[in-house]
């Protein structure tokens, strides 16, 4: 069958295979040759032949090939082409950067081995001509696997044909045992049949039937599996008999085509439906992507339909493979898709009931509902379940956000919903595609009201988070306008902490502090939990950047709310600026175990921007606790995972010379060469290799002791080495350190020293250019 799985996060993850992958010796041998001849193979064919499997079967064979990954990105529910080049980034698990999403994409896949797969390319193939062809004309080692109904027509594109799975020969005899078992369409159907009656085989009472129906079906997976699926309620012998009435009723004598095959074999599914599972059928065609129960029973429930008659109608269509369902252990929820081939028969017929406006009404209800429950509840213990849900059901509320910007008088309803889901887009791996839906929202709502504003200020969070400050400032700069003018407080505290965050970015320290405190208390007033978080999480960022103890304060007010409310997906946030107080407090031992305990939050999340700070700050921890070769690996890995991730935002510009100073510590301690190894050691781990190395659980490289003689470099000494790079005089640095002039002057000696620097312009050298 086909199938619709995206890979979000981790390259390399795959979706599991739930079903038994029969035959494709021949295509799989022939398709592996080609791979390695060629860097662009598109598997063809008609829907339902199993392009997608061959596909998904293929990655994994060659995944090996591909040190840097290999990412399967479905485009099924991608209607609009704009979305293909930040629906590509954000399978590659990376947080985009400002301006062109395909050039960013070209960019940051620079150097890289990896294999993309753009799976169901047919609605979107002009994009993804085009992406297909700047990878390749920009990256030697990036290859590109496609599937579509047609070829991508790019320049040095291999083109295979899926063919349908092989039947048994028209001159077998009956006599000839079980031959026929080793025909792969056979194969496949008493596999499927096995799933629905436990213990069935072929025998030489059903073999004749079942030879017959994978004949009648030309050998198209999608539709034998269908016929496989009805044998729960009827036999080998009854399932041919309908097939045969079904086909006869096609106007040519010939031979169906394929396209036909499939079509009358989902047409023949439907009509062996009762009314209310036909009519649930047709209604569900209405979303896309995943979604769950109560999706169902909101859009589809009427009195035609009670929510007992969709509960029991869903379940058997799911027996009977028109509907698929997979059990999500992290959302804790059910989810169900359909494949585009019988969602577009079911849309077909629901166009033919009269009611597809009506439906599409209620799934718009529906997901607009979902958005403000999401930003209601999104703060709490259920944190980590509202993500991975609002994952799930993402195609639901793309569609939802294209249906209202193209009706003007919706578009109000369009801004707020796209403001909403701020946190989604942040956390949902979906920061480049929130973007341009905020600023279609922008565009669509000239007045200026409340939902412009709103619009403007989230616009501008994202926009800092793909590092384009200048669009940032501009769109604050309205928001500010809109929000005084209208005099709303709630609003009013949230552009202030984006507005905070805006200007700690330029430097303006003081100024950040003013907007942030302002965030605090708004959003206490306005009982906006999540806000006051937010803004007490930054002010904490901003005592550490200006070496002020009230930011242990904050930080611990914060950690004080997310383990009240819960909000694990929060806390490991709060957990990593605690840790950043701890460790400049001279206790790097403690703040290690709590990043640690961030990272196992963050593991939950699959937030890589956020493993990154935290490896990042773990680096500077083994440095302070005498571990030059584990600060080398695992600040290797931080900088491996923030060149994924953009290198914006999540890096803070006051974090380079920390970094800075950390590993020149390595390097005068292990060495050029040893300290060289180490990293590009920790830059080569895969994800889970530098999660248990971080965690220092089993299967982790070993932390080989360097020598009883290496002294550790403490939180103290690197902040005098970052106090002396950025040109303070020794007693500035005594000042700052709240120590005597003399030992202040003392200190900066002793710290060029270890450091190995001859004077502080050579260290302010290195810093810069680790900096840069």
């Amino acid at each position: 069958m086909e199938a619709a799985d995206v890979t979000r996060g981790s390259r390399g993850r795959l979706p599991p295979e739930t079903t038994s992958f029969i035959g494709r010796r021949r295509e799989l041998a022939e398709a592996r040759r080609q791979m390695y001849s060629g860097r662009l193979l598109t598997l063809t064919g008609p829907a339902g032949v199993g392009k997608s499997r061959l596909a998904l079967r293929l990655a994994r064979k060659l995944r090996r090939a591909y040190p840097d990954g290999v990412v399967l990105v479905g485009l099924s529910d991608v209607q609009d082409p704009a979305l293909l080049p930040q629906t590509v980034a954000a399978a590659l698990g990376g947080r985009p950067g400002p301006g062109n999403p395909a050039e960013g994409l070209v960019s940051r896949l620079r150097g890289e081995r990896v294999l993309i797969i753009l799976d169901d390319c047919d609605h979107v193939l002009g994009a993804a001509a085009r992406l297909a062809r700047e990878l390749l004309t920009e990256h030697e080692h990036v290859h590109v696997l496609a599937t579509s109904r047609q070829a991508l027509g790019v320049a040095g594109e291999l083109v295979l044909p899926v063919a349908p799975l092989s039947l048994p020969a028209e001159t077998d005899a009956p006599d000839r045992a079980y031959g026929d078992v080793f025909a792969d369409a056979v194969r496949l159907f008493t596999d499927r049949a096995a799933a629905v009656v436990p213990g069935f085989r072929l025998d030489e009472g059903n073999r004749d039937a079942v030879v017959r129906i994978c004949r009648r079906l030309d050998g198209m997976p999608l539709a034998i599996e269908l016929a496989a699926a009805q044998l729960g309620e009827s036999t080998p012998e009854e399932v041919l008999d309908r097939l045969d009435d079904r086909f006869a009723l096609l106007t040519s004598g010939d031979q169906p085509s394929r396209d036909e095959a499939l079509e009358e074999s989902i047409g023949w599914s439907f009509g062996l439906c009762t009314p209310g599972e036909q009519l649930l059928w047709a209604r569900l065609s209405c979303f896309v992507g995943e979604w769950d129960a109560a999706a169902v029973r909101e859009v589809c429930c009427d009195e035609r339909l009670t929510a007992a008659d969709v509960d029991e109608a869903l379940d058997v269509l799911v027996s009977k493979s028109v509907v698929v369902r997979e059990h999500d252990e992290m959302a804790r929820t059910d989810y169900y898709r359909m494949f585009d081939s019988i969602r577009e028969f079911g849309l077909s017929r629901l166009h033919d009931t009269g009611e597809e406006a009506a439906v599409r009404a209620r799934h718009a209800v529906c997901f607009h509902r979902l958005a403000d429950r999401y930003s209601n509840e999104v703060f709490g213990p259920r944190q980590l379940e509202w993500i991975h849900h609002m994952i799930h059901v993402h195609p639901n509320l793309r569609l939802v956000l294209e249906h209202d910007l193209a009706d003007p008088e919706r578009a109000r309803v369009a801004a707020a919903t796209a403001a909403k889901l701020w946190s989604f887009w942040f956390s949902g791996n979906a920061l480049r595609e929130g973007y341009e839906w905020l600023r279609s929202s922008v565009a669509a709502v000239p007045e200026p009201v409340a939902e412009r504003a709103d619009c403007l200020s989230t616009l501008a969070f994202l926009a800092l988070h793909v590092g384009d400050l200048d669009a940032a400032e501009t769109a604050l700069a309205e928001a500010v306008e809109i929000t005084e003018r209208i005099g709303d407080r709630g609003l009013q505290a949230r552009v202030d902490g984006t507005r905070g965050m805006a200007v700690m970015l330029r430097g303006r320290l003081d100024e950040a502090a003013g907007y942030l405190e302002r965030a605090a208390i708004g959003n206490t007033a306005t009982g906006n939990l999540f806000g006051y978080t937010n803004a007490m999480i930054l002010l904490a960022c901003l005592g550490f950047y200006r070496h002020d103890p009230r930011g242990a304060e904050s930080a611990a007010e914060c950690l004080r709310l997310c383990e009240t409310f819960g909000a694990p997906w929060t806390k490991s946030y709060v957990l990593w600026v605690v840790s950043l107080h701890r460790w400049r407090g001279g206790d790097p031992r403690e703040a290690s175990l709590l990043i640690q305990q961030a990272i196992r939050l963050q593991q939950l999340a699959h937030d890589l921007a956020g493993l990154g700070v935290y490896l990042e700050v773990l680096s500077w921890c083994a440095t302070s606790t005498g571990q030059p070769r584990r600060a080398a690996r695992l600040m290797g890995a931080s900088e491996a995972l923030r060149k994924a991730n953009g290198g914006e935002m999540g890096d803070s510009v006051y974090f380079d010379d920390y970094d800075a100073v950390a590993m020149a510590w390595a390097w005068q301690v292990l060495g050029e060469e040893e300290f060289r190894a180490a990293t590009r050691e920790g830059a080569g781990w895969e994800l889970p290799e530098m999660v248990a190395y971080a965690l220092g659980e089993g299967g982790s490289p070993p932390e080989v002791p360097f020598g009883a003689g290496v002294a550790e470099l403490s939180p103290r000494e690197v902040e005098t080495a970052v106090l002396l790079a950025a040109g303070m005089t020794a007693a500035e640095i005594a000042e700052r350190l709240g120590v005597e002039p003399l030992a202040g002057e003392v200190e900066a000696e002793q710290v060029l020293e270890r450091l190995g620097f001859a004077d502080r312009d050579e260290l302010a050298g290195w810093v810069r250019r680790r900096s840069a």
